[in-house]
């Protein structure tokens, strides 16, 4: 619905959910309660686009194996 049609969603998959209990953002133990935490924490019409901004970020320098926290600009900069 946020991609085809540009309804406000905050979609959380595996990496989105993984990457904001990484940054402190949510605590969530599933993916209903990030969604409400990130939501809560950013406006919403920043939602659609933050997504994929995440997703991408993620990809490119916190992913989930592999991960070297010197290398991502977040996990080095704010110790997470």
């Amino acid at each position: 619905m946020s991609q085809a049609f540009g309804v406000p969603a905050f979609p959380v998959d595996t990496h989105i959910h993984r990457l904001a209990a990484r940054w402190g953002l949510s605590d969530g133990k599933n993916v209903d309660k990030t969604e409400r935490d990130l939501k809560a924490v950013f406006p919403e019409n920043t939602w659609n686009k933050l997504h994929l901004q995440i997703i991408y970020f993620g990809r490119q320098y916190c992913p989930a194996r592999g991960h070297d926290k010197e290398k991502c600009p977040i996990c080095s900069r704010y110790g997470v």
